[in-house]
């Protein structure tokens, strides 16, 4: 018969329940990260949506669903995943705690929280506002949490990845783009990024 947990875990996880009510977090967290071997030192920003490429032709897709949608989403994939997704209407949504890696950023996963906006990553998509100072809070939060993350550690995921679509995959002219744009001319950079270092 398995043991229960112990008062102090108890404690913890009604702790963290409360915590999740108290902020507007909705949870979809699962254990299937991976173990993490860093210190979190950074946090990546990405959108949803960004540039695919057929044949020399770049193109961007409507992204549509709400935050629990795409949580799922993430939830039932086996290579990509993601800590948080924040949805238009400013819902966050946990998906793969904080104390696992997630795969959102090669080369970045072990040390870093990654944040899904629900957008799509073309430029012309706005970022609500509520989206917005969802994403403001949120980071405020991660940041009392992992304290080794300086401002200069908050990026855009086009700022870790520069790699192009390979024309074997994609097709021929397709390596003269960027795979990873987000999230986009649209997202308002500085301003955001003077709101999280106030």
């Amino acid at each position: 018969m398995p043991s229960l947990p112990s008062s102090r875990a108890r404690s913890f996880i009604v702790l963290f329940a409360v915590a999740l009510l108290v902020t507007g977090v909705r949870t979809y967290a699962t254990r299937r990260g991976h173990e993490r071997r860093h210190v979190v030192d950074a946090l990546i920003i990405h959108s949803l949506g960004g540039p695919d490429c057929r044949d020399g032709r770049r193109f961007f897709k409507r992204i549509d669903g709400d935050a629990a949608q795409w949580a799922r989403t993430f939830a039932s994939l086996p290579e990509v995943s993601i800590h948080y997704v924040i949805g238009r209407d400013g819902t966050i949504v946990a998906v793969i705690p904080e104390d696992l890696a997630a795969s959102h950023a090669i080369g970045w996963n072990q040390r870093s929280i990654g944040i899904e906006l629900v957008n799509n990553g073309d430029d012309q998509d706005p970022f609500p506002d509520q989206q917005m100072a969802s994403l403001v809070r949120l980071v405020g939060e991660i940041r009392q949490r992992h304290q080794a993350i300086a401002p200069e550690r908050i990026l855009r995921h086009s700022d870790v990845d520069r790699s192009m679509f390979p024309d074997e995959t994609f097709g021929v002219g397709c390596s003269a783009f960027r795979r990873k744009l987000d999230p986009g001319a649209a997202f308002p950079w500085d301003a955001f990024k003077a709101a999280v270092n106030r």
